[in-house]
C-alpha cells in the first residue's frame, strides 16, 4: 500500500466530513418522527460512505487524515442515529449497546495506537461490512418495525459482523504490539 498523504484538505475528506454533518438533519428528522425523510437522508449518507473511499482511491489522495475522519464520521452518524432510534424504541436495547460498545472499543484502541505508536491504521473490510449491516438494519427499521423478521435477521447479521470485525481489529492490534 502506498504511504498515505499527510494533507487534510482533500475532496474525499470533505465528503467524509459531510457525512458527519448529515447526522444533524437525520437526528432532527427522527426526533420529529419523520422516518421516511430520515430514511432518504440515511441512504444519501450511505452513498457518501462509499463515495469518499472511491474518490480517495481514484484521485490517489488517500490520506492519514482520511483514515481518521472516515471512521469517526461513521461512528458519529451511526452512534447518534442508533441512540435516537433506541430512545424512540425503534431498535432494541441490546442492539444499541452492542453497536456503541464496539465503536467505543475501536475508537479507544485507535486513539491509543496513534498516541503511543504514531500509527493510524486503515479500516478493515470486515469493519466496513459491519457498518453496512448496521446501517441496513437501522434504515429498514425506519420503514417497518424492529420486530419485522427482515430487521431481526439484519440485526443478527450485524451483530455477527461486528464481532468478526472486532476480533480482526484485535488480532491486527495484537500483531502490531508483538
Amino acid at each position: 500500500m502506498k504511504t498515505p498523504l499527510k494533507t487534510i484538505l482533500t475532496l474525499s475528506n470533505l465528503i467524509s466530513a459531510l457525512r458527519a454533518v448529515m447526522t444533524i438533519p437525520i437526528v432532527i428528522l427522527l426526533l420529529r418522527h419523520d422516518n421516511t425523510t430520515a430514511f432518504f437522508w440515511c441512504l444519501a449518507a450511505a452513498v457518501t460512505d462509499w463515495l469518499d473511499g472511491f474518490v480517495a482511491r481514484r484521485t490517489d489522495t488517500v490520506s492519514e487524515w482520511g483514515m481518521i475522519i472516515d471512521p469517526i464520521a461513521d461512528k458519529i452518524l451511526v452512534g447518534a442515529v442508533m441512540l435516537v432510534m433506541f430512545a424512540q424504541q425503534i431498535i432494541p436495547t441490546w442492539f444499541a449497546w452492542t453497536i456503541i460498545s464496539r465503536d467505543v472499543i475501536i475508537l479507544a484502541c485507535g486513539w491509543w495506537l496513534k498516541r503511543r505508536h504514531q500509527l493510524v491504521l486503515p479500516s478493515l473490510m470486515s469493519g466496513k461490512i459491519a457498518v453496512t449491516t448496521i446501517a441496513a438494519s437501522g434504515i429498514l427499521a425506519l420503514l417497518v418495525t424492529s420486530n419485522h423478521g427482515a430487521v431481526q435477521l439484519l440485526m443478527i447479521l450485524a451483530t455477527i459482523t461486528m464481532a468478526v470485525s472486532l476480533w480482526q481489529y484485535g488480532k491486527r492490534m495484537y500483531g502490531i504490539l508483538r
